[in-house]
């Protein structure tokens, strides 16, 4: 996946790509965090800046409390 290094990535994008990520791969949301922190965020988590990584992290709260 391509990704504009210009444009903030929503939380709602995150979410969708974290169950993809979930679904795809039979992983727990934790395990999908970090598979998504790997392959996307490559070690950097202010790779695509800190708005960016805010969504992020709302975005996987958000899944933590719906997969509890």
């Amino acid at each position: 996946m391509k990704i504009n290094r210009g444009s903030v990535l929503s939380k709602e994008y995150f979410l969708a790509y974290i169950k993809h990520i979930m679904l795809v791969f039979q992983l727990n949301v934790e395990e999908a965090k970090r598979k998504t922190e790997d392959q996307l965020f490559r070690g950097n988590m202010y790779a695509y800046g800190e708005e960016t990584r805010d969504n992020f992290l709302k975005a996987f709260d958000e899944l933590k409390l719906r997969f509890k």
